[in-house]
C-alpha cells in the first residue's frame, strides 16, 4: 500500500463468477449463481436433475447419422460448462468428451452437454473446500480418473 494506491474491499466473497464462503473448516468455492445464469441462458431453469454427468458407457462419434445442431449455441454451452469445471471436478471428464465435437456438433453431442447441465442442477450447491489447516502426514487431495481410450472410436 506504500507503493500503490489500494483499497481494502474486505473478505473475498465473489470474483469472476466464483463465489467464496468462509466456513468453519476453510474457504468454500462454488459457482451456484453462475450456474443459475447458465440455466436461464439455455432455457433449462426447470430441467430435471440427473444423478451423473454422463450416461454410463457413453460413446460419442464425430459423424453419426444425425442432424447438425447450431454450432454457435453448442460452443456457448460447452464454454459455460468448461468455466463451471473450476469448482466442479466431477464434470471434467464429460465436458472434455463433448469438447471434442465443437466443429460439427450433432444432436447426441448437444444431449450429452445438456445432461451435464442436468447433473449440475442436482448438485448446484457443490463446490471445492480449501481447508485452513492440514495436519502433517495427511494427504491434502485425492484425485481419481477413468480414461477409457480403448472404447473411444475417435
Amino acid at each position: 500500500m506504500t507503493e500503490f494506491e489500494m483499497t481494502d474491499l474486505g473478505k473475498l466473497s465473489h470474483f469472476l463468477g466464483l463465489e467464496f464462503n468462509q466456513v468453519q473448516k476453510g474457504m468454500f468455492m462454488h459457482q451456484s449463481r453462475y450456474a443459475l445464469e447458465v440455466f436461464k441462458k439455455f432455457g433449462m431453469l426447470n430441467c430435471n436433475p440427473s444423478s451423473t454427468p454422463a450416461e454410463l458407457g457413453l460413446k460419442l462419434e464425430k459423424d453419426p447419422e444425425e442432424e447438425l445442431v447450431d454450432a454457435t449455441e453448442f460452443r456457448k454451452l460447452v464454454g459455460s460448462l468448461r468455466y463451471l469445471c473450476n469448482s466442479r471436478p466431477a464434470i471434467y471428464f464429460a465436458v472434455s468428451l463433448i469438447s471434442r465435437f465443437m466443429k460439427k456438433p450433432r444432436v447426441s453431442h448437444m444431449q450429452a452437454a445438456k445432461r451435464v447441465l442436468r447433473f449440475i442442477k442436482g448438485t448446484i450447491e457443490n463446490g471445492v473446500l480449501f481447508p485452513f489447516e492440514v495436519k502433517s502426514g495427511e494427504s491434502d487431495m485425492f484425485s481419481y480418473t477413468d480414461f477409457d481410450w480403448k472404447r473411444d472410436p475417435e
